[in-house]
C-alpha cells in the first residue's frame, strides 16, 4: 500500500496500485473496461 498526502494535512492510503498498460500503437493506458486490450484512441477506430 501506498500513502498519499492529501491538501488537509491527513495521510491517505492507498489500497491498490494503478496499473498501466501498453497499447499495441505504443500508447499507455489504465484498463477501464473488462477485457480492455487497447486505449481509447484505438478503442474508437475499431467499427
Amino acid at each position: 500500500m501506498s500513502k498519499n498526502y492529501h491538501k488537509d494535512g491527513k495521510w491517505i492510503e492507498k489500497p491498490y496500485e494503478t496499473v498501466i498498460l501498453i497499447c499495441i500503437c505504443g500508447g499507455k493506458y489504465i484498463k477501464t473496461r473488462v477485457d480492455q486490450k487497447r486505449c481509447l484512441r484505438c478503442l474508437g477506430k475499431v467499427k
